[in-house]
């Protein structure tokens, strides 16, 4: 698989890759306490899959963008093909060092093989080895399979903090000199005022797509959180608008199994100090419904709204706006190098070049992580001609635009997939 593919599609933001031997470890599915912290995750359905295929392109792509795969397995049902023939896969990545592997055992035995094993013999002993690999990695993280001291909810929600802290360095790294976050979040924090408790302040955060919106919004997510009670980050308004006025009908004491809701319904009975994050507000009635609704958070909570459209804000009554804009030269220039080159600043052989694909990237972040991470390691004349077929679709969206560039790249990995 191209080393380049795996920023393709970075616009999807896809962080951590959870993988189930069975049932019994789907339930113990910690997806919540990493959106919470701002962390989007893909839960994978290989274990449904009882007969030998090849990994499906969906699955292959989670694969690919995410940087963490949680693999979640149990003795207490038989394992699956699907699933082995994932954790090949995901372990393959491992050993490229494109994805580090976190396994979580919930019980003393990692897998229950003797049913596929005597169903599929002439792959057991590939099975055992990527078990045995797994158990090597488990060895080396505290977390993995400490029955004895940590249990159930309280040991998954340690090992979600454990990636909120990996994923907060990578942003560190990838995100705040490069693309100007750290001038991002010096304004952006003034605006939320956190040293002020006397209100529940809106922010809103407004921008193109592509400029960066969302991960402004995540990384200050990841930075001010442990400042309140309550912290959710919601990616889906309206499904959770439609919860919450269901709880609101509801007896106040009656449990749900959805976390989000449950967390931000105590929040409001229990007048908390809560940060609540929305993205993707389409209209001034979501923005109003959630101001309304953050009145009975206690003062001091923090409400942010992510929108492109500017009126949205100024309809839903948000007085506090921050506006994410393209880059800047120096900073745009920085990212595609870190990107294209694995370095501060182009080759001077390639500078020309560089300044001319950050132009067409329109000193977007995610353009030019597209762009800088597509033409890694080609030559000058494929980057001339990859140039000049962006230029004569420039009109088009970025994420558009590269569905013509990914092509030959699809064409690799339906192949390598197939091959498996």
């Amino acid at each position: 698989m191209s080393s380049s593919y795996s920023f393709l599609l970075a616009g999807r933001e896809l962080d951590v890759f959870l993988s189930f031997s069975g049932k019994k470890a789907l339930d113990m599915d910690f997806g919540y306490d990493l959106s919470r912290n701002g962390i989007k995750s893909f839960k994978s359905e290989s274990w449904k899959e009882k007969s030998f295929k090849p990994i499906d392109r969906q699955t292959l792509e989670a694969l690919t963008e995410s940087k963490v795969a949680v693999v979640m397995t149990s003795d207490e049902e038989a394992s699956s093909v699907g699933f082995l023939e994932e954790l090949l896969v995901i372990l393959e990545f491992q050993e490229k060092r494109s994805l580090t592997v976190i396994p979580i055992f919930l019980t003393k035995r990692p897998l229950d093989m003797e049913e596929v094993s005597h169903l599929f013999p002439e792959r057991d002993r590939m099975w055992r080895t990527v078990i045995a690999k797994l158990e090597n990695i488990a060895a080396q993280y505290s977390l993995s399979r400490n029955l004895a001291v940590i249990h159930g909810t309280h040991r998954l929600k340690q090992v979600a903090d454990d990636v909120r802290l990996m994923f907060l360095s990578c942003a560190s790294s990838d995100f705040k000199g490069l693309a100007g976050m750290d001038r991002h979040l010096k304004a952006f924090h003034e605006l939320l005022a956190l040293d002020s408790d006397k209100e529940v302040r809106t922010v809103g955060i407004r921008g193109c797509a592509g400029v960066g919106k969302t991960t402004l919004a995540r990384y200050s997510y990841a930075e001010i959180f442990v400042k309140f009670h309550t912290h959710v980050f919601l990616e889906n308004i309206q499904d959770m608008k439609q919860k919450l006025l269901e709880n609101i009908e509801m007896e106040e004491d009656v449990t749900s199994s959805d976390h989000e809701r449950n967390e931000i319904t105590e929040a409001r009975n229990k007048h908390r100090r809560v940060l609540l994050v929305a993205d993707g507000v389409k209209d001034s009635e979501q923005g109003q419904w959630i101001k309304e609704y953050a009145n009975w958070f206690a003062p001091g909570s923090r409400i942010i709204l992510i929108t492109q459209d500017k009126s949205v804000l100024e309809e839903s009554g948000v007085n506090h706006v921050y506006e994410v804009g393209s880059l800047r030269y120096d900073e745009a220039l920085q990212l595609f190098s870190r990107f294209a080159f694995r370095q501060p600043y182009p080759p001077p052989e390639f500078e020309r070049l560089s300044v001319r694909a950050v132009q067409l990237a329109g000193f977007l972040p995610m353009a030019i992580r597209l762009f800088g991470s597509f033409l890694t390691g080609r030559g000058k004349e494929e980057w001339e001609a990859t140039l000049l077929k962006l230029s004569a679709k420039q009109s088009k969206e970025a994420v558009e635009v590269w569905k013509i560039m990914e092509a030959s790249e699809d064409e690799q990995i339906v192949e390598a997939s197939s091959q498996r």
